[in-house]
């Protein structure tokens, strides 16, 4: 019976960490977020002034209870001059390893949040009129 609530315990320790973790990379990847500024062809792409329409968190451990130190982000944005773009960050053994800013159209960002229709109507309104 002892080792049945070790075990349990273990599991709880082991997933509290993992979303700790989880909390810490997130942190992370919003202090970095919130400094970084590209500019490509004239335009400036700038985190600061810009809208994060989709974010996603990729932890390296496939299992949900065992705590990673490594991470990749990928957000899609939107500044407020309505250009889109990726910005991707990696995080390694819980620092900050490679971050970058990749501008890409409205076409490219229609694909990426066709699988999500309320945030795809929020700001491809125009796109359901045009296709009907």
């Amino acid at each position: 019976m002892e080792s049945f609530i070790l075990i349990v315990a273990s599991i709880f320790a082991l997933y509290y960490l993992s979303q700790k973790q989880d909390i810490m990379a997130n942190k992370m990847f919003g202090h970095e977020f919130n400094r970084f500024e590209r500019i490509y062809h004239n335009t400036t792409y700038s985190c600061q002034n810009s809208t994060i329409v989709r974010k996603q968190l990729i932890s390296g451990m496939p299992l949900p209870f065992i705590p990673s130190t490594s991470y990749s982000v990928r957000a899609l944005c939107l500044t407020e001059d309505k250009h889109w773009f990726w910005f991707d960050a990696s995080i390694s053994r819980m620092k900050l390893n490679r971050t970058s800013i990749t501008p890409t159209d409205a076409k490219d960002a229609f694909n990426a949040l066709k699988d999500d229709p309320e945030i795809l109507h929020r700001y491809f309104s125009n796109h359901d009129q045009q296709s009907a």
